[in-house]
């Protein structure tokens, strides 16, 4: 029996390694190029001087084309900078919303509007929670989160060990979380003051921030509605999704929602997308494959380590808590339900501590043959692409959600660009951030799908539109 057993796991370690050759196969013809002047001069043509960036403003042709090339490898490190920001976003997120590493409770929206208007008299809270929260850094353990925080105060020049570099740490956090607070206040101000969702405003509000990567199970449901929607309308045949892209697949450091951090950082939106193509026949299990394009080091590196584990044989597991406090539409209860019954096996969930509320939580053993379905790569969407040698190379399906609000007009266009290029005809790109359609770029509008996920008290419904735009 023991040899029997272990040419089993011989023969299913062949198996997950045939599976991941095959998926390295499909993506090598591709080559990741920047995106070229050719490309961007309609762009450039069409865009009112104003929505350009300053050092391409007032340039002919000739000049534009001849600085093209340091211009999109100037941009592309400060985006890149900007996902560094991001980390510092999610150090405050945490900070304010972790319940790991203090019994203190959660801030609160009028704790964060007094810290901004009077941020020498922070709540008491606030100063509880910055206390804990530099004591934990200074002795994170094997916490993934802490150490990855004291990565970032480091990067900063803090020393967490000292006195002095605690005493630097405290004021540092107190500077990022007024800040945080305010950014947070101003965008609230804009969705108040500017409530039309195809504003410019709204739908750039984000391009000064931090590059952050969240990831949660209600935008999922939102796609899979409207693949469901696409589907039922005849635009998509059972079978024919096999390349799928997801731009930005996100990782939950701290749930926004809610603070929840008493599991590690997981991704959810590469396996809730294969989850919901076989779910709907869209896709046959093995021959779906699925790429993740991200800017950020540490997303790259969590899916690689993924990878590595399943190629040993080990799953990925996914936690979904649910706060029984929120009032869920009974769709998305049914999808929470109902995660991974194609892709994996429910296993005992994690438990959360006291402070984390009332919660029902599920746990999901994603398969490795899944994990290593899916690929990471390192991408700036608004200025690269994986140049396609063939019809092979290009995607069935591209989805971006919640990733071009982070850019401005003509970086979305850039990205968009680079989109079309890599899209097949005929084939779907999926965003809840409409695109400024333009003459060159051949991708238009074909439908939209609008989910309602809760109900919020005061507020009303809370949902998203995700729109359906189809390659020519």
């Amino acid at each position: 029996m023991k040899h029997l057993f272990m040419s089993f796991l011989l023969i299913a370690a062949g198996v997950l390694m045939g599976l991941d050759v095959a998926a390295q196969q499909q993506r090598r013809g591709a080559v990741k190029t920047n995106i070229p002047y050719s490309d961007a001069r309609p762009i450039l043509d069409v865009l009112q001087a104003n929505l350009l960036p300053a050092e391409l403003q007032g340039k002919t042709p000739t000049q534009l084309e001849m600085i093209w090339p340091d211009w999109v490898s100037r941009r592309d490190a400060m985006i890149r900078t900007r996902a560094e920001q991001g980390d510092e976003d999610s150090v405050i997120h945490f900070l304010l919303f972790g319940t790991m590493f203090t019994q203190a409770p959660l801030a609160t929206d009028g704790e964060l509007a007094a810290f901004v208007a009077r941020p020498a008299e922070a709540p008491s809270l606030l100063r509880a929670r910055i206390e804990d929260f530099v004591a934990a850094v200074a002795s994170p353990d094997a916490n993934e989160r802490l150490q990855f925080v004291r990565q970032v105060i480091t990067r900063k020049g803090i020393d967490p060990t000292t006195e002095a570099g605690r005493d630097k740490m405290r004021r540092y956090l107190e500077e990022r979380t007024e800040s945080f607070a305010s950014t947070a206040v101003q965008s609230q101000k804009v969705l108040l003051s500017d409530p039309g969702a195809e504003s410019l405003n709204r739908r750039t509000l984000f391009r000064d921030r931090g590059l952050t990567f969240n990831t949660s199970i209600f935008v999922n449901l939102a796609i899979e509605q409207t693949l469901e929607a696409i589907k039922a309308k005849g635009l998509l045949e059972p079978g024919t999704v096999r390349n799928v892209a997801i731009v930005g697949p996100g990782l939950e450091f701290t749930d926004k929602q809610d603070g929840y951090d008493f599991y590690p950082p997981q991704t959810i939106q590469p396996f809730a997308v294969i989850d919901s193509l076989i779910r709907l026949g869209l896709s046959k299990p093995l021959e779906l494959q699925v790429t993740a394009f991200d800017l950020s080091p540490g997303i790259i590196r969590h899916l690689e380590a993924a990878r590595a584990r399943a190629r040993a044989g080990g799953p990925y597991m996914v936690v979904l808590p649910r706060n029984l406090d929120r009032r869920w539409m009974p769709a998305l209860v049914t999808a929470w339900e109902r995660f991974g019954d194609r892709i994996g096996e429910e296993t005992k969930a994690v438990e959360g501590p006291p402070s984390a509320g009332r919660l029902e939580i599920r746990s999901v053993l994603v398969r490795p043959s899944v994990v290593l379905s899916t690929i990471p790569r390192d991408l700036n969407i608004v200025l690269q692409r994986y140049e396609p040698t063939s019809t092979t190379d290009q995607f069935d399906l591209i989805i971006a959600t919640n990733i071009l609000i982070y850019y401005d007009v003509f970086e979305q266009s850039l990205a968009v660009a680079n989109i079309a290029t890599m899209l097949r005809p005929g084939g779907f790109f999926l965003t809840n951030d409409r695109i400024f359609e333009l003459p060159s770029t051949p991708i238009g509008e074909v439908g939209y799908t609008d989910v309602n996920y809760m109900e919020v008290p005061g507020i009303g419904e809370a949902g998203d539109r995700i729109v359906w735009y189809r390659r020519q």
